[in-house]
């Protein structure tokens, strides 16, 4: 007797597949036909920088959002877009996709600046792995500021390893204002505290540097006088070396009167010995 089940099986089979065949592109022909019923932008900004928002992306679109509702889908490119919005320096990643009602999601992860860069040619910011970001004039992002003259072989980056550890740190955030790369190569820490710089040197040893300097504003500003000096020096190791500001040395165009302090004891309420009879002149 012949089994008929796989022969039934089979011609099911071969109408299942030409159903398929003329069903899937007919509904693609007529999803394409249909309109977008909205456009949903969602920028994924965790640290709530408002360094990109939905208005923004919408406007690097051509202002998706005020016409996506007019547009048949066939008529608008998912790859367009997202190449659109991958050329923006602003944004690190995006995703493009039709949802099941019809609308269009767009998902932007933007960059996170964590230095505003001022170089002598141009301004822009810089984000965790030193890629450039364009300063645009419509917002401002309240991060740390680098100052120098930066080329291909001397660049913002270096400067990171430090500001990573200052913004890790809420007193350090609050005290340094600026960062500036002077054209010796030392980092020049311009603080809140008006009327001196610190010269830091390199980024190594930077807990032991700040310990050292804010020991010195302990232990030594508070005796000697916060308009004293005009630049505290924390490059070399286990030293505090203090310029003296002298108005009348500086208009006479002498040589500055330089101040080291080799040991600063955090024990005393007052300052250690002062090695003050190694004063020296800065040539």
């Amino acid at each position: 007797m012949i089994n008929r089940y796989p022969i039934l099986a089979c011609v099911l089979s071969l109408i299942l597949v030409a159903y398929l065949c003329f069903a899937l592109p007919a509904t693609a022909r007529m999803a394409r036909q249909d309109k977008f019923t909205a456009c949903r932008i969602d920028v994924a900004d965790s640290l709530h920088t408002g360094f990109v928002t939905e208005l923004e992306v919408s406007q690097e679109c051509g202002d998706i959002k005020q016409w996506i509702t007019s547009r048949r889908r066939g008529d608008v490119s998912i790859y367009d877009l997202e190449r659109t919005l991958r050329v923006c320096d602003k944004i690190e990643s995006v995703n493009v996709a039709v949802l099941n009602n019809g609308s269009l999601a767009i998902e932007v992860t933007p960059m996170v600046p964590v230095a505003r860069v001022f170089d002598t040619r141009q301004s822009y910011y810089i984000n965790a792995a030193g890629k450039r970001i364009s300063a645009d004039p419509r917002f401002h992002v309240d991060v740390p500021v680098v100052v120098g003259h930066f080329t291909d072989s001397i660049r913002p980056e270096r400067l990171l390893p430090l500001l990573d550890y200052i913004a890790s740190r809420p007193e350090l955030d609050a005290l340094v204002s600026t960062v500036k790369l002077d054209r010796h190569g030392d980092i020049i820490i311009v603080p809140t505290i008006r009327g001196h710089v610190v010269n830091f040197g390199d980024t190594a040893l930077a807990a032991d540097k700040f310990a050292r300097l804010r020991t010195f504003y302990r232990k030594v500003l508070p005796v000697r006088g916060w308009e004293t000096y005009d630049t505290i020096s924390v490059k070399w190791r286990g030293q505090v070396v203090a310029t003296k500001r002298d108005k009348a040395l500086m208009q006479s165009h002498l040589s500055a009167v330089v101040e080291e302090f080799d040991d600063i004891d955090d024990h005393d309420t007052m300052i250690s010995p002062l090695h003050t009879d190694s004063t020296k002149t800065r040539q």
